[in-house]
């Protein structure tokens, strides 16, 4: 069941155009992740959705209710039911995390009710240890929990994280990702993920949308949408690939690299295209039909990302050890997949 439907929603900062007919739906008890570039407008989706904005046009609906449209908020922020994660975390910084947590409870529940309370988040979160440490005392983890805990200890309904985790080192920002799906789970929240970054989206999404200059390009499970982006932005955005351009041709696509076979083609013979290829699917054989140059590897761990190239084309493929740069290769190509420029 939807909880959260924007239906184009246009918004602007003065004449800085920011949203422009943009549509979201984000069902119950999932967690959907916007994720696009800096400036696309992803913070801002969160602020209309939590009333600190009104859309310029449109409107936000919550639980089939609408709560604000075309200018006029109509269900205020404090009444929505609604938890926010800043990235910049805001904590307060003279007050200790049991501290933080009774005055977001507020006098509305009975010391011993807010005290149990308070007791139970910090045990999920990990902070029981910390109950009266104030952030200065806390690591950059730990803060990042205290956030997350002030923002559950009120039982909401829907919780907005705006990249939360943007400034954690990598191995913390996934022990974080997994925590963050273990109580999205737990309390059965439903979660709106704000990133620019594609792991965290692949790691943390039941569905992703991807947001570009206002506009969602697509929404799905975040593998659909690796595996069959509609889009060049898509594509490019969410993971490295070769595009190539190519006239479709019986099946099959005609490009500078060769003919290529298609997932799923259903376009009309003589169209020009843009074609995908994923690493993945780039297969490194004396058999292959093709053959490049080594320009370029990067390790990747247990992995070597080997950048071929030839004449007008450039392809990637995952190789389990280094080739010599300047070395040429065979190789197949398993699948394309067309998408619009």
């Amino acid at each position: 069941m939807e909880l959260i439907r924007l239906d184009g929603v246009d918004f602007a900062y003065g004449q800085h155009q920011v949203l422009q007919g943009l549509s979201l739906v984000v069902r119950e008890r999932e967690v959907t992740v916007l994720v696009g570039p800096s400036g696309s407008g992803k913070s801002t989706v969160l602020r209309l959705i939590a009333g600190f904005e009104a859309p310029d046009r449109g409107r936000v609906m919550l639980d089939g209710q609408v709560a604000a449209e075309d200018g006029r908020t109509i269900t205020p922020p404090e009444t929505r039911g609604i938890s926010m994660v800043f990235q910049d975390l805001a904590l307060w910084p003279h007050m200790t995390v049991a501290d933080t947590l009774d005055f977001v409870l507020g006098p509305r529940l009975g010391r011993d009710e807010r005290r149990q309370r308070i007791d139970e988040v910090a045990t999920m979160v990990g902070l029981e240890r910390h109950i009266e440490a104030r952030p200065a005392q806390l690591s950059g983890g730990e803060r990042q929990r205290l956030a997350i805990a002030r923002a559950i200890v009120t039982r909401p309904r829907i919780l907005l994280m705006d990249e939360p985790l943007a400034n954690l080192d990598p191995p913390l920002r996934l022990v974080l990702l997994g925590e963050i799906r273990r109580l999205q789970q737990r309390l059965g929240l439903t979660i709106l993920y704000v990133t620019h970054n594609q792991q965290e989206a692949f790691s943390l999404g039941d569905r992703a949308a991807v947001i570009r200059a206002g506009s969602i390009e697509q929404l799905g499970p975040p593998r659909e949408l690796y595996e069959r982006p509609r889009t060049v932005f898509v594509a490019s955005f969410l993971g490295r690939c070769a595009l190539l351009r190519g006239v479709i041709y019986d099946g099959r696509v005609e490009t500078a690299l060769g003919t290529l076979p298609l997932t799923d083609a259903l376009v009309a013979d003589g169209c020009t295209v843009s074609v995908v290829i994923r690493p993945e699917c780039v297969c490194v054989s004396e058999a292959g039909a093709f053959q490049g140059k080594v320009e370029g590897v990067t390790c990747l761990g247990d992995r070597f990302e080997t950048e071929l190239t030839g004449p007008g084309w450039c392809v990637w493929a995952m190789l389990p050890q280094p080739p010599p740069l300047g070395s040429s290769l065979r190789f197949g190509v398993t699948s394309a997949v067309i998408v619009q420029t």
